[in-house]
């Protein structure tokens, strides 16, 4: 391994890549166990060698840590997990994140909680919409749609007038003589 070529770091250090693979295998969760297997060497030779190279310690918290320390829900970091907005490793059977990514987090939630007509932030409790596009949208829900969605709209509507005639002619009838008497 001595003969392989060497990278050199910011502190000047040569380092061999596999040394650098070991760090870098590391910093993605994996034991140091499964670290000695993978490069034939014992668990305690790489525990050296990483007090030796590694550049700086990355430090993992599990999920409900992480949750406790932003004051979020876990359920809010499952979400953006679930949606692939982060990616994790598991560990023994819990999800495990890095200083780095519990940084970035309050920025995905900020804009997971955006609405989606209008941008701003929602209220806790409304799942797509803030309050006023929320009104605005049950209030106007034709209106709302976007030109596809009408047009979908407009298909369903047909085929349902075509599928029940008598059902139509009543409806419409009953429209009718409403929209007659305010006139």
């Amino acid at each position: 391994m001595a003969t392989q070529e060497t990278v050199e770091r910011t502190d000047n250090r040569l380092i061999p890549p596999w040394i650098e693979l070991l760090i870098h295998e590391r910093n993605k969760g994996k034991s140091l166990r499964q670290l000695g297997q993978m490069f034939g060497i014992s668990h305690e030779r790489v525990r050296q060698i990483l007090a030796k190279h590694s550049p700086l310690r990355v430090m993992f918290l599990p999920e409900n840590t992480v949750a406790v320390k932003l004051g979020y829900p876990v359920a809010w970091l499952i979400q953006l997990r679930k949606e692939g907005i982060i990616n994790l490793t598991k560990v023994g059977g819990r999800w495990i994140y890095s200083e780095e990514l519990v940084g970035q987090i309050p920025s995905f939630i900020a804009e997971m909680r955006r609405c989606v007509q209008c941008g701003e932030l929602r209220p806790p409790g409304y799942r797509r919409f803030c309050r006023e596009c929320g009104q605005f949208r049950r209030r106007h829900y034709y209106r709302s749609l976007s030109p596809e969605e009408k047009a979908e709209h407009r298909k369903k509507s047909v085929a349902w007038r075509k599928a029940n005639p008598e059902k139509w002619k009543e409806i419409s009838s009953r429209a009718h003589r409403k929209y007659r008497v305010k006139v």
